[in-house]
C-alpha cells in the first residue's frame, strides 16, 4: 500500500518554509545564467546583498557550465541594460512631449487660443519633460559611479572560482541536445517554452535550459545533496504556478529528481532567497528582496506583455548599420519590402550564395549589430531577431517580422 507522495505522486509535495530553511542551509545550490546577468541590472546595493548570500554558502554553490556559458554570451547586454532603459525612458518622455504639444496647438486653434499663450503652456510642458530627463540620466550617472570598472565581475571571479561544472564531452552534449529536443516537441519541462530559439542559429538552440537542468541534476546527484535552483524564470516550464502565486518546482521535474537522486528539489527566485537570508546568517537591506522583485516584474512584463515588433526608426537605425558594415545583408532585408519571406535564392542574385552551412553565419552579422544597438539603447531590449532562417515548401529561405515589409516600403518612399 502508497501513501499521497508516494511513486508517480512524489512531486506534488510542497516545501514547507522549515523544508526551504533547511535546503538553504544544506542542498547543493545551483544559480541560473538570469541571475548572475541580474546583477548587472539590480541596485548596487541589492548585487551586494546577493553576492554576500552566495557567499556564505561555501561549497554548496555551484553553477553549472551552461549558466556560465549563457552568462558570457549575454554579458554586455546585461551590462548595458540599465543605459538602454534609461534611453528608453527618456525617448518616451520626449514622444509625450510632443504628444502633448500637438494636443494643445490643436485645442489653442479650435477654441481660438492666443498663440502667445500658447506658447507659454508648451513650455512648461518641455520645462517638466527635460526635468524629468535630466533626473533619470543623474540617477543613472550615480549608479555608473558606484560600478566603476567592473566590480560585478571582480567578485564573480572570485566566487565562482572552483565552483562551476565542467562541460560535457562532445557526444554527451549532443544527447543532451537531442534530448531538449524531443522534450520541446512533447512539452515536457524543463526549457519548452523555449521552442523559438531552435531555429537561432546557435549551437544550443533551444536546449539551454535542459543543458542547466541536465548538469545540476547530476552534480547534486554526484554529492549525494538535495538541489536548490536560484532562477528569475518564471516561466510554466520551471514553476508550479497558481495564478501569480509560485508553489514550487513542476510536479514533473521533483519527480524526475526524486527517481534519479532519491532527493528533493527544490526553487527559489532571487527576491526570494534574499527574503530569506538571514537563514544563512547573512544580513541584507530590507530593500533589496523588493528590489529583485520589481525587477523580475519588470522583465517578466517587457517579455510578455509589450509587443515585440520594430518601428520604423529602430529599423532605420539598423539599416544605417547594416549598410555601413554588413552591405550584403542590408540588400537582401530590403528584398523584403514585398513581404516577410525572401527565398534564399533571391539573396543569390544579388552576388551572394547563402545555402548550405553559409545559410546560418549569413545572418550572423544582423544578429551581432543588433545585439550592439540594444546594448548602446538604440533597439528595444525585446526586439526579435531582423532574420530568421527557414525552410518552406523545401526551400530555404530568410523570415523577417510581419511588420518589417510594411516599415521597408514607408522607408523606400522617403
Amino acid at each position: 500500500m502508497n501513501g499521497l507522495y508516494d511513486g508517480e505522486f512524489a512531486g506534488y509535495k510542497i516545501a514547507s518554509p522549515a523544508e526551504l530553511d533547511t535546503a538553504l542551509r544544506e542542498a547543493v545550490v545551483a544559480v541560473d545564467a538570469n541571475v548572475l546577468l541580474d546583477l548587472y541590472r539590480f541596485s548596487p546595493r541589492t548585487s551586494s546583498d546577493l553576492i554576500n548570500t552566495f557567499k556564505s554558502l561555501g561549497d554548496r554553490l555551484v553553477v553549472p557550465h551552461q549558466a556560465l556559458r549563457e552568462f558570457w554570451r549575454h554579458r554586455q547586454r546585461a551590462q548595458g541594460s540599465p543605459r538602454g532603459a534609461t534611453k528608453t525612458a527618456t525617448d518616451a518622455l520626449a514622444k509625450a512631449a510632443r504628444s502633448m504639444n500637438d494636443t494643445l496647438g490643436i485645442w489653442a486653434k479650435a477654441v481660438g487660443f492666443n498663440q502667445g499663450d500658447l506658447a507659454g503652456l508648451t513650455g512648461e510642458v518641455n520645462a517638466l519633460v527635460s526635468s524629468l530627463q535630466e533626473k533619470l540620466q543623474q540617477v543613472l550617472a550615480h549608479a555608473d559611479a558606484d560600478r566603476v570598472g567592473d566590480p560585478i565581475l571582480e567578485q564573480l571571479e572570485e566566487l565562482l572560482r572552483g565552483r562551476v561544472t565542467s562541460p560535457l564531452a562532445d557526444e554527451e552534449h549532443a544527447s543532451c541536445v537531442a534530448e531538449a529536443g524531443r522534450r520541446i516537441a512533447a512539452e515536457i519541462p524543463p526549457g519548452y517554452k523555449d521552442a523559438g530559439k531552435q531555429e537561432d542559429g546557435s549551437a544550443d538552440g533551444g536546449a539551454g535550459d535542459y543543458l542547466v537542468w541536465y548538469q545540476a541534476t547530476r552534480y547534486a546527484q554526484e554529492h549525494q545533496r538535495d538541489l536548490l535552483i536560484v532562477t528569475r524564470d518564471e516561466k510554466e516550464d520551471w514553476w508550479w504556478r497558481q495564478g501569480a502565486e509560485f508553489i514550487g518546482p513542476r510536479p514533473e521535474l521533483s519527480l524526475e529528481f526524486q527517481s534519479l537522486t532519491g532527493r528533493r528539489l527544490f526553487l527559489l527566485r532571487p527576491t526570494d532567497l534574499l527574503a530569506r537570508a538571514s537563514v544563512l546568517e547573512v544580513d541584507v537591506d530590507e530593500e533589496s528582496s523588493a528590489d529583485a522583485g520589481r525587477l523580475s516584474s519588470y522583465l517578466e512584463e517587457l517579455e510578455g506583455v509589450r509587443p515585440a515588433t520594430w518601428t520604423l526608426e529602430e529599423l532605420a537605425v539598423l539599416l544605417v548599420e547594416l549598410d555601413a558594415h554588413a552591405p550584403p545583408q542590408a540588400a537582401a532585408l530590403r528584398l523584403a519590402t514585398s513581404g516577410p519571406v525572401v527565398r534564399c535564392s533571391e539573396v543569390s542574385a544579388l552576388g551572394d550564395d547563402p545555402e548550405g552551412t553559409v545559410l546560418v553565419t549569413f545572418v550572423r552579422p544582423c544578429d551581432r549589430l543588433t545585439a550592439t544597438l540594444k546594448e548602446q539603447g538604440l533597439l528595444h531590449p525585446a526586439l526579435p531577431k531582423i532574420f530568421r532562417f527557414s525552410r518552406r515548401e523545401g526551400v530555404w529561405c530568410f523570415v523577417v517580422p510581419e511588420e518589417v515589409p510594411a516599415l521597408l516600403r514607408t522607408l523606400a518612399a522617403n
